[in-house]
């Protein structure tokens, strides 16, 4: 079953999926995911698995307040887009816990040396957009991320830091 969806901001996107604890869109190759501070429940993580497993991407960048799926959860991700042994496109994790960036590296155990990942400071978009190598421009990543983070009413990404030391 999947999530419902909710009422979203005029000025949100039509490609815009927006969950109670994540909100997700496409832009061009670029597929962008913000967390809220909650853990996704199994039906929303299972929206986002269906958009993610259409593969029409390049890259996922990922923004999180500190929400992040549990164990199952990324357990389905290797189920549901192939697991093992298969490339994936990279992921570029944009937050500034040291406890999600060791989530992402539990992802990238279930997944394989065959999907590149790499945790950012969540200022760093266009740092992490350029890494993931997409057509997708960083002026558009931002403004997706802004919005969708408008659409869970969390607070914009403060600029400055551009990069991890």
């Amino acid at each position: 079953m999947l999530a419902p969806y909710f009422p979203m901001p005029a000025d949100t996107s039509r490609n815009d999926t927006v969950l109670r604890t994540l909100a997700f869109t496409a832009e061009e190759d670029l597929l962008v995911l913000c967390h809220t501070s909650a853990p996704p429940a199994d039906e929303e993580w299972e929206t986002w698995l269906v958009r993610e497993a259409r593969r029409e991407h390049k890259g996922i960048l990922i923004t999180t307040d500190g929400g992040a799926p549990n164990s199952r959860q990324r357990a389905r991700v290797a189920e549901a887009t192939g697991g093992k042994g298969k490339p994936r496109p990279g992921v570029a994790l944009l937050t500034d816990s040291a406890v999600v960036r060791s989530v992402m590296t539990a992802f990238a155990w279930i997944l394989g040396q065959e999907h590149p990942m790499r945790a950012f400071p969540r200022a760093a978009i266009d740092e992490a957009v350029v890494w993931l190598r997409v057509r997708a421009e960083p002026v558009r990543a931002r403004a997706a991320v802004a919005r969708l983070r408008a659409a869970l009413s969390l607070p914009p990404i403060a600029q400055g830091k551009k990069s991890m030391p």
